[in-house]
């Protein structure tokens, strides 16, 4: 959409889910680039408004810094295509593909498997029961970790899964189990159509991957930028996830992680985020910084490619 002087923006945020601190963090630094752009912003928190307060506001656009269930499944943005308004990120259909591992898994491995570069994820295995909660037909070091959801919450790894019972207070019916593979944290953004740069995240001694505490606290993570990996790994893991946003459909902007073995020179796809995190240690806003786009510059972009489905 063309912005003017009196485009009114309007920026959801907080949410009810286990994202929400995460998202209060990233609407804190949206709302100031939004400012910068001499533009007027309407902060909504959805988890204290309600939607109804969605209806009553007379606003141009939609700024949505929500993370997880409501406000990254598709849930919100079939909820603004009815009221017409538009909206940054993603749209229902590459919002609830990406939100659903299982589902983002099994489409980009279908759509690629026959291509001369097919995506490669780890291998899914199956969660049983007999008297415990086991892996099943698998020994050896794996991840357990919500088929919905982000931010690493509720990411656990199995050092070995046929010793070592899962928790019964988990329901797994919403978890999906996969080897865990290689050794080293990629991340790439892609924004308006542009893979940005590949991001090595190596978390600090206190934590045992990449989780939660690693990603929002201070100096909790390093990142290195650009990775220091091989060219062909590199090039690759930019391949795929302009790929993979662009297959689902995505708008705007994505993220998409990867694990790479360096024993054995392979990479894998892990997931994508159409919400990626704007926060003061989050990974998008560093690449694009690296690319020399400013938080100001990609706030504005995200607005310019606004529109509703409809």
């Amino acid at each position: 959409m063309k912005i003017t002087k009196n485009t009114h923006v309007m920026l959801l945020k907080g949410g009810f889910g286990s994202e929400r601190d995460v998202s209060l963090r990233s609407a804190k630094a949206c709302a100031e680039a939004i400012k910068e752009n001499d533009l007027r912003v309407t902060e909504v928190d959805i988890g204290l408004n309600g939607i109804n307060k969605l209806t009553s506001l007379n606003v141009d656009v939609c700024f949505n810094a929500l993370h997880g269930k409501f406000g990254e499944d598709g849930t919100v943005q079939g909820f603004l295509n009815l009221i017409k308004i538009p909206y940054t990120h993603s749209g229902v259909t590459a919002s609830a593909i990406a939100m659903n591992k299982m589902h983002f898994k099994r489409l980009i491995t279908n759509a690629t498997e026959n291509s001369e570069d097919p995506i490669i994820f780890p291998k899914t295995l199956k969660i049983t029961k007999d008297k415990f909660y086991h892996i099943r037909d698998y020994e050896g070091p794996c991840v357990i970790k919500p088929i919905n959801g982000g931010s690493s919450v509720d990411v656990t790894i199995i050092n070995n899964s046929k010793m070592e019972p899962l928790k019964k207070n988990r329901n797994y019916n919403e978890l999906m189990a996969e080897v865990l593979v290689g050794t080293r944290e990629l991340t790439v953004t892609v924004l308006k159509e542009r893979p940005l740069c590949v991001t090595e995240i190596t978390s600090n001694k206190k934590q045992d991957f990449y989780n939660y505490k690693a990603k929002y606290d201070q100096n909790g993570s390093s990142h290195i930028i650009p990775a220091l990996i091989p060219k062909t790994i590199f090039d690759k893991a930019m391949s795929w996830a302009l790929r993979a946003h662009q297959i689902i459909g995505c708008k705007g902007i994505s993220r998409t992680d990867f694990r790479y073995d360096s024993n054995h020179n392979k990479l894998f796809m892990l997931e994508l985020n159409t919400q990626p995190g704007m926060t003061e240690t989050s990974l998008a806003p560093e690449q694009a910084m690296f690319c020399q786009i400013t938080m100001k510059q990609m706030v504005k972009t995200l607005i310019e490619e606004a529109t509703y489905e409809c």
